[in-house]
């Protein structure tokens, strides 16, 4: 019975496995600042509204010069952020030829408001300070992001 009761319980824990998401990814090669990117982003949503982003990108390059710029700018930016609107949590792991940074974003934590006061985000992707699937995906997709479900 403790095992049913379990089961019952996980299953219900992880949402019924009903979880939906966009998916966003670009490829960039950029030649003249010898540098590639692979990113992919997973915005999780409910109804009309963004709850969590979870982000994947991994910046390769020849040039250590370029992998440490990558290294600070990315530990800074998410850094500040985070202090900035909250809800930011990040990893930034270096190799020789790469930087991978992987980010959660979860909105619940995030001040959305302050975003918007601060022209971070456009006000009308943000409604009862939620901000909407749509606009995340426009703003990723002015990036020169692809996105689909």
């Amino acid at each position: 019975m403790k095992k049913i009761l379990l089961l019952v319980f996980l299953f219900l824990l992880s949402g019924c496995g009903n979880s939906k998401y966009i998916v966003c990814s670009v490829d960039i090669k950029n030649n003249v600042e010898n540098y590639n990117l692979v990113s992919k982003y997973k915005i999780y949503y409910d109804k009309n509204f963004a709850t969590k982003i979870y982000k994947n990108e991994v910046y390769k390059s020849n040039d250590e010069n370029i992998i440490d710029y990558f290294e600070e700018y990315k530990t800074l930016d998410y850094s500040n952020l985070n202090d900035l609107y909250g809800g930011y949590d990040y990893e930034i792991i270096r190799d020789k030829n790469s930087v991978t940074v992987n980010v959660t974003v979860n909105l619940s934590d995030v001040d959305l408001k302050k975003m918007v006061d601060d022209g971070e985000i456009d006000k009308n992707y943000v409604i009862a300070q939620k901000i909407t699937v749509s606009g995340l995906k426009k703003i990723y997709e002015e990036k020169g992001y692809e996105c689909y479900e």
